[in-house]
């Protein structure tokens, strides 16, 4: 099984590429938070698939090797739980699980501030991971006990997300940095609509466009049909480029030419 850590040769270097990963997804979260305060279209469906990342990938995989290995290693060498690094990390997993939680609440002004909480938050808990409780770590273990948690770490993504879950959550997540390259927010998600109400939709997101913006439509089918009702209504107007086709999801890039 291919792991999330790729090729780290320490416990501590699994984690610190396993920060980089969330940091990027950080980033999306920074740029949709305003998109969701705003009621942008499709901005909730994105938020829902940016939180599914970060309870997975985040929190159920990356803390929970840190909570079940790293921690208390760290702890059998003398360092404390209570009033030091480790309980503030501690807390901070602690917090970032309840905003979590209200980032897919119903509420869209709640979601997008716990989403913005939820940035900074990750934002300084990685620095000080990096900066201060890595490098402590990095001191007090041994090579071997290095290795050994390395292994762990591996038992915990296999027992806790199972075979593929990484890879499937890494690939949503670079296709989402492509879907919001061209503006925070700019996805239609049609999959919950009823089918009368898709296209409509679709053409109001379109003519709300400005000159070389665009938007990227999710659906469950091959929106082939759209694009010939685009070529009909819209001709020289407009630009399609497909990022996924299937078989279950389609993501297309539609623009204003």
């Amino acid at each position: 099984m291919t792991h999330c850590h790729h090729a780290a040769s320490t416990a501590t270097g699994a984690l610190r590429h396993e920060h980089e990963l969330i940091l990027r997804a950080v980033t999306l979260l920074e740029r949709l938070a305003p998109a969701v305060a705003a009621g942008a279209p499709g901005a909730r469906p994105v938020l829902r698939h940016l939180a599914e990342f970060f309870q997975t990938f985040a929190d159920r995989c990356h803390h929970a090797k840190e909570e079940q290995h790293l921690f208390p290693a760290l702890e059998r060498r003398g360092i404390p739980r209570q009033g030091g690094p480790v309980g503030v990390m501690l807390a901070e997993h602690e917090q970032g699980r309840r905003l979590l939680a209200a980032m897919t609440g119903d509420d869209a002004a709640a979601a997008a501030e716990a989403a913005r909480a939820y940035a900074v938050l990750l934002r300084g808990h990685i620095d000080k991971e990096n900066s201060v409780l890595f490098p402590m770590a990095e001191h007090l273990l041994t090579g071997e006990e290095q290795q050994a948690m390395l292994r762990a770490f591996e038992a915990v993504e296999d027992a806790v997300v199972g075979p593929g879950v990484h890879q499937r959550l890494l690939g949503d997540l670079a296709t989402l940095e492509r879907e919001m390259s061209g503006g925070a927010g700019r996805v239609l998600d049609v999959r919950a609509m009823p089918p009368r109400e898709r296209h409509p939709k679709i053409f109001e997101t379109f003519d709300a466009l400005a000159a070389a913006e665009a938007f990227v439509l999710v659906s469950d089918h091959d929106p082939k049909p759209l694009y010939y009702q685009f070529a009909a209504e819209r001709a020289g107007a407009f630009t399609w480029r497909y990022l996924e086709q299937g078989p279950e999801v389609w993501r297309v890039e539609i623009g204003r030419a």
